[in-house]
């Protein structure tokens, strides 16, 4: 209770959400908030939800959290999910399936409640296990500061406590828990840690966590002022349809490491799972290339040059828009644009470009592609531009072509949709 109290992650009067898995470390989160509530003036609720990966036990643990708010009294909000389902159609791990619906959870119902802070019982293992975990899979000096203590409203404040140390609270107040099996056995990566690498690590000292996490939090320490340029580029990336995206230029001009965190924060912002160093210089690679529309495959989503701007985007590319036919004068969506037919010549056809497409220029004819490349129009958002044709004449190419004209000439209005 005193860590939590001295972590600084808690103002008081704060109205806490505390995510509540029915786990030792959860309970002992949830027990210890409320006995602050009084010293700090805070409020607390619990949030559980249920993944669906383990059926059988879900309604005893629902049972198992109703009945510690029930003694503590405080609300506890309920939701599932369906981690199997969510995995096959991203093509993702179980585990990244599970967090993503967890985290969409607790975010939908701190905003119901209107809670200052959401916090979770990750504890110093677990901290020293992810720091591992990024250091085998290859990680810059992001993975090796492990998980942050505050990430905008979410926060942990039993990162500096041990598992032993929160089962013995548990234990002195009376506090049942729910044990999940599959931290215990080795089908997983971190449950392979805990089961066997920790325990050898423990005989050769028996702080070994202590240190790892000591290790990640000094390295967090010694990062801030490289961390708050690169949170100032995140917050004034561009973010459009076709993804987030910052300036290579500014990019580049940052520390290595402090340019590594801004690609770890585009990429969880695109729905991606956090780089390895491999991955990381593959992306630094783009940017220092000379190919102005490079890209590279990530984990979860896709980087790729659009000139002078590095794009993370999700990995599976949107479809084209389906063709459109306006017989009088209205309006049509054409994926992320809109397109406004006055009175004019109909039937009119919005659809996207064709090889041989052709437009007038001040110099003559020349092919829709070449014009594009010229244009420095985004290899990536070609695609998706509204050609407008009447008949085989194209009239308009969305709000680029011609410029100024549109409305004019042929009564045609292209904009693209606010995101």
């Amino acid at each position: 209770m005193q860590a939590i109290a001295q972590s600084g992650l808690i103002r008081p009067g704060d109205r806490v959400l505390c995510a509540l898995s029915g786990g030792a470390d959860s309970v002992c989160l949830t027990h210890a908030l409320c006995a602050l509530r009084e010293q700090m003036a805070l409020t607390v609720a619990a949030a559980h939800f249920s993944h669906g990966l383990r059926p059988e036990a879900a309604e005893a643990e629902r049972a198992l959290c109703q009945t510690l708010c029930d003694r503590l009294g405080i609300p506890l909000f309920c939701g599932e999910g369906d981690t199997p389902a969510l995995a096959g159609q991203e093509g993702i791990s179980a585990e990244e399936a599970a967090r993503r619906l967890r985290y969409d959870f607790l975010t939908r119902q701190a905003e119901r409640w209107q809670a200052d802070a959401i916090a979770t019982g990750h504890n110093l293992e677990d901290n020293a296990e992810t720091v591992l975990i990024n250091l085998i899979r290859g990680t810059g000096r992001a993975g090796l500061e492990g998980i942050p203590p505050r990430r905008e409203r979410l926060i942990r404040p039993l990162l500096g406590v041990s598992r032993r140390e929160i089962e013995r609270y548990d234990e002195k107040n009376g506090l049942p828990y729910a044990t999940d099996p599959t931290n215990l056995g080795e089908n997983n990566t971190r449950a392979l840690l805990r089961s066997k690498v920790f325990p050898l690590l423990r005989q050769i000292n028996p702080r070994a966590a202590e240190h790892i996490s000591a290790a990640a939090s000094d390295l967090r320490e010694e990062s801030g002022e490289g961390r708050a340029r690169a949170q100032a580029l995140v917050l004034g990336a561009e973010r459009t349809e076709a993804g987030v995206g910052v300036a290579v230029g500014a990019l580049t001009a940052l520390p290595r490491e402090a340019a590594a965190q801004v690609l770890q924060q585009l990429q969880r912002e695109a729905g991606g799972k956090m780089l390895s160093r491999r991955q990381i210089e593959a992306v630094f690679a783009l940017c220092e290339g000379d190919s102005p529309s490079a890209s590279c495959d990530l984990t979860g989503s896709r980087a790729y040059r659009r000139y002078d701007t590095l794009m993370f985007s999700a990995q599976k590319p949107a479809q084209p828009p389906r063709e459109a036919t306006l017989t009088a004068p209205g309006a049509v969506d054409f994926g992320a644009w809109t397109v406004t037919a006055g009175e004019g010549d109909f039937p009119i056809t919005v659809r996207t470009r064709r090889e041989g497409d052709a437009i007038s220029t001040p110099g003559g004819h020349k092919t829709l592609k070449k014009w594009m490349i010229e244009q420095k129009i985004p290899k990536e958002e070609r695609g998706g531009i509204p050609i407008v044709c009447r008949g085989n004449q194209i009239i308009a190419v969305g709000d680029l072509w011609p410029k100024g004209q549109n409305g004019a000439r042929n009564r045609i209005q292209c904009r693209r949709k606010k995101i």
